[in-house]
């Protein structure tokens, strides 16, 4: 069955799934080349150069091309994809390549940039692939550069611990080149297991980058890669200060202080993360200024509002929240650039932002002014075929329907409710191939796991609406939605908002089990540090069990949390 809760596939790596639209063309020889005008969007063939920026302890390598300026550019990519910021990256080779366009490691800088590109850029990633492909048929670049496209072709045709393999064999050829590890490193991590630890994959690049450290320990481009590799540890605290380093290394350098804003966030301390993506937005505005872009071309900006968003929200200060994010929904997008990738991260994570946010603080009347919130059908008919974003909206109607229904005491359209999203998911399981030939299926991924975890928490409130017979189902669903909600992830905070451990907690207390309650709203606190609503929680928990010195200090730890200190 096809719905909320039974499907597994929609969680598939996005990364790997974003390779299909051009896997097939790993395969093709290259009798002719696509014009190097098809890999420059026509907005940026018209815009002066980007601004060349210095990278402490960055990356120097030769690179074969007919023109200095074209090797500079080149290398300046290079760095800045090493240093998360893989538009401007872009930017930079399509720079080289208009002084030399059959510079072999500018076609593969635009490839690579374009790998988890979205849709307005899969007909430039398809002929960067086409001609990087070609020239290396034609023996251009050197032995090294040819090197970097055979591992990029083990990507594409076998994913990325082939491709780690590859560039592993690179680097034994080549032990002097520094981006060869790098890249094996990034591909080679794994994650972690629910404890913390890291897996096998993982381990082994978290040592090789260790070992690289040694030797550069103040290198920003290395520590970018540690964090970049962990930053969905659940142990996040333990890297902060490498974070806070690096921004302190390079205090100008917008991807870093979005990096620092992620690892404050996770570590609880919301207060300095509003005010490290804050400083992040800046960065990004002043670089669109000057450069002449807009939002739709610096989707980072609008990610850094949204976490910023989150975070004044984490805060307790849901008014500014609220504010920053109707603001945000409202920015313009103009009718040509729907298929960018700032207007896919307004359409899927800032119009959705305001109800999410409600939908957290559940305060009396929040349901109905998060339906309020909610892109209406007439909004999106113009992004019909476009995107499979309506689909979001779709369900997050459904699921504040099922809510309000339940505060209105009517059991039976919440029920209904319910069944229309299972039904929904299924809807959403056929979107899939659509979403992949747009380029968005990661969204789609994300967003039905939001569906997914509301559906389970709906399911939970209806039985905790029930008699008390019907009471400890709830605990079943509650924990479901609870197993399913993950660490904040692509650098964005969770899709749904709510720590599901509060749920878990709020079925003891109905049984006035305050034990069994404070224990769930603990564990919560590992995943959530410092989160308010377990916070209060585990207060009253503590008050219910007459231990008011326990309740009285974590009723300082929520001033403190509050303070932004």
């Amino acid at each position: 069955m096809k719905n909320f809760g039974h499907d597994r596939r929609m969680r598939l790596p996005a990364f790997a799934l974003s390779l299909v639209s051009i896997f097939i063309y790993s395969l093709a020889t290259a009798a002719e080349m696509s014009p190097v005008e098809d890999l420059i969007l026509p907005k940026l063939a018209k815009l002066p150069a980007p601004q060349m920026r210095k990278f402490a302890g960055g990356l120097t390598m030769a690179i074969t091309a007919k023109d200095e300026k074209a090797q500079a550019h080149v290398l300046q990519g290079l760095n800045l994809i090493h240093g998360g910021w893989d538009f401007e990256g872009y930017r930079h080779f399509v720079e080289a390549l208009k002084l030399d366009p059959d510079c072999l490691m500018a076609n593969f800088g635009v490839t690579f940039a374009l790998l988890g590109a979205d849709s307005e850029f899969i007909k430039p990633r398809i002929a960067a692939t086409d001609r990087t492909l070609a020239l290396v048929d034609a023996q251009a670049g050197s032995e090294l550069e040819r090197g970097y496209v055979y591992a990029l072709t083990k990507l594409l045709e076998e994913g990325p611990l082939s491709a780690a393999d590859a560039f592993g064999q690179v680097s034994r050829k080549f032990p002097n080149d520094m981006q060869a590890k790098l890249f094996e490193s990034y591909f080679r991590r794994s994650g972690f297991d629910e404890y913390g630890s890291p897996k096998p994959e993982q381990e082994l690049a978290q040592q090789m980058i260790q070992s690289l450290m040694k030797k550069q320990p103040d290198s920003p481009m290395l520590m970018h890669c540690w964090l970049m590799m962990r930053t969905e540890n659940l142990l996040c605290r333990e890297d902060l200060p490498m974070a806070r380093k690096l921004c302190e290394l390079v205090p100008d350098y917008p991807p870093y202080h979005h990096l620092l804003g992620h690892y404050e966030w996770r570590s609880g301390n919301y207060g300095k993360a509003a005010t490290a993506f804050s400083r992040c937005g800046e960065l990004h505005l002043a670089w669109m200024k000057q450069s002449g872009l807009a939002i739709v071309d610096c989707p980072e900006w609008i990610r850094a509002e949204v976490y910023r968003s989150v975070a004044l929200a984490s805060s307790g200060d849901y008014e500014s929240a609220l504010d920053a994010a109707s603001a945000l929904a409202k920015m313009p997008i103009p009718l040509d650039r729907m298929e960018s990738a700032g207007a896919r991260m307004m359409y899927w994570e800032a119009k959705t932002l305001q109800a999410r946010l409600l939908m957290r603080r559940g305060a009396a009347g929040d349901v109905a002014l998060a339906l309020q919130t909610i892109p209406q059908p007439d909004d999106v008919k113009s992004l019909v075929g476009r995107t499979t974003v309506g689909s979001f909206y779709q369900g997050l109607v459904i699921a504040l329907e099922g809510r309000k229904a339940l505060t209105e005491g009517n059991k039976q359209r919440a029920e209904e409710m319910y069944q229309l999203m299972i039904l929904h998911g299924e809807k959403m399981e056929a979107l899939r191939q659509q979403a992949m030939k747009l380029g968005e299926i990661a969204p789609l991924s994300r967003a039905f796991i939001c569906l997914e975890i509301l559906a389970l928490e709906l399911k939970g409130n209806i039985a905790m609406a029930s008699d008390s017979a019907s009471r400890g189902a709830a605990y079943n669903w509650y924990s479901g939605a609870r197993e399913r909600q993950t660490l904040a992830t692509r650098m964005l905070p969770p899709i749904s908002l709510l720590p599901m451990s509060a749920h878990v907690a709020q079925h003891f207390e109905l049984r006035k089990d305050w034990r069994s309650a404070q224990e769930a709203y603990e564990e919560g606190l590992e995943y959530w540090p410092n989160d308010l609503i377990l916070l209060e929680g585990i207060k009253n928990a503590h008050v219910q069990q007459k231990n008011q010195a326990a309740a009285d200090k974590v009723a300082a730890q929520i001033q403190q949390v509050k303070s932004g200190l």
